[in-house]
């Protein structure tokens, strides 16, 4: 398979396919119900399995990061998606929620792991005058994937008045299973790098200060943004999560509002993080990424200290997911930007831990938490603390990058 695609359209086209079916991993609250009747276990049980997944996931990027340099975001994604795949496959045959944390948990959030990086790193590639915006349509067609199989997956399981058995879970993941695979091994099939480096503008060589991870792990850069990453999706994986929940039973909105407030998050998560990396490309990733905590920080005051009505409520959830959807697609500018293009995919899968280690902590807060006032409160401390961070984290300077750019060209135009 040694084959070139030399078009950039099919490769972007193949990119968000793989990207959309592998954001289903965000679908599976869907399952809970289902799952929990099936099985004849507690929903507590059962949600395990999905911070299993995430945790999975985040730790695979490390992997695939770096197997993505050594053999190209082909072979790596095809890795992911077989992964992925059988991931979902073994979990029809599984009857009780332990084998869900091997199957979807550990094996399908690993084939997510080794999928993720890689569209983004080759869009990246395709277009280097416009890597936020591509950034932005990477992460964004990942969250739409969610949109679109928890409408998919609803529909299975909403057959009437039929009871949630083995058999209908066992169904629905056999189904998912063909779907998955035929998107992210069909996808994998047409990445491809392009066979010479794209030239690019001098403005945007301002990122191509390439930085091994090892040369990342000295700088104290690295774990500025490591641990401002962190602080900035824990309020948004814990809030978002609990959205629906916070709804019914703190403000006391009707089960009808508070669902359709799950399918406006989802929306507004896939346009936050295309909008994001559109502006980051204009004014710079760094400066919209601190906005970005400025709203999170001002949207959880709102829930923590005013009186809740059902139009605060919302401009309070959809200014946390404007946040949190804005983070995951300005961090991967932000480390491109700040470290280079050369290791991208190596030197962001570090960075993206920060993603599972926020998964973790999120049902630990709420799990301690007194109230919901509680949670609100904790989440805007650990936002406080992301922006006090996010503030130290230094820029390339402007004399440094204009040399860069300058040798560069020439030796380009040479």
């Amino acid at each position: 398979m040694n084959y070139r695609i030399r078009n950039k359209w099919i490769v972007s086209f193949a990119a968000i396919m793989v990207q959309v079916a592998i954001g289903a991993l965000y679908a599976w609250s869907l399952f809970n119900e289902p799952i929990s009747e099936a099985f004849g276990v507690s929903k507590d049980v059962v949600v395990i399995t999905y911070s299993v997944s995430l945790l999975s996931f985040a730790l695979a990027t490390i992997l695939s990061g770096r197997l993505q340099l050594k053999i190209g975001p082909r072979f790596t994604t095809l890795m992911g998606g077989l992964l992925y795949t059988s991931g979902i496959l073994l979990s029809s045959f599984a009857t009780d929620p332990l084998m869900l944390y091997i199957t979807y948990g550990v094996i399908a959030g690993a084939g997510v792991g080794f999928v993720y990086v890689c569209p983004l790193s080759t869009l990246v590639k395709w277009f280097p005058n416009r890597k936020g915006l591509v950034t932005g349509v990477a992460t964004a067609s990942f969250a739409i994937g969610g949109f679109v199989f928890k409408i998919l997956i609803g529909n299975m399981f909403d057959i009437g008045d039929a009871l949630y058995t083995n058999e209908l879970v066992s169904s629905v993941f056999l189904t998912l299973a063909v779907i998955y695979g035929v998107m992210t091994i069909g996808g994998a099939l047409l990445l491809d790098v392009p066979e010479k480096e794209i030239p690019v503008t001098k403005a945007c060589k301002v990122q191509n200060w390439d930085h091994t991870t090892k040369d990342m792990l000295k700088t104290t850069n690295f774990y500025k943004l490591l641990l401002s990453d962190l602080l900035a999706l824990m309020p948004g994986l814990l809030i978002i999560g609990l959205a629906k929940d916070i709804g019914t039973d703190f403000v006391g909105l009707e089960y009808g509002q508070a669902a359709g407030i799950v399918g406006l998050i989802a929306l507004f998560n896939a346009g936050a993080r295309l909008s994001s990396g559109i502006i980051a490309d204009k004014i710079g990733a760094l400066k919209v990424y601190r906005t970005m905590y400025f709203i999170t920080i001002i949207a959880l005051a709102i829930l923590a200290f005013v009186p809740l009505s059902y139009p605060l409520f919302l401009l309070a959830i959809l200014g946390i997911v404007l946040g949190y959807g804005s983070f995951l697609s300005l961090v991967p500018t932000i480390v491109g930007r700040l470290f280079g293009g050369k290791f991208f995919s190596a030197n962001y899968s570090l960075i993206f831990q920060a993603y599972g280690i926020a998964a973790l902590i999120g049902p630990i807060i709420k799990r301690e938490s007194s109230s919901y006032n509680m949670t609100f409160m904790i989440a805007m401390g650990a936002a406080i603390a992301g922006l006090v961070v996010a503030m130290l984290i230094k820029d390339i300077k402007e004399d440094e990058v204009e040399v860069v750019c300058e040798e560069l060209e020439l030796a380009y135009n040479n």
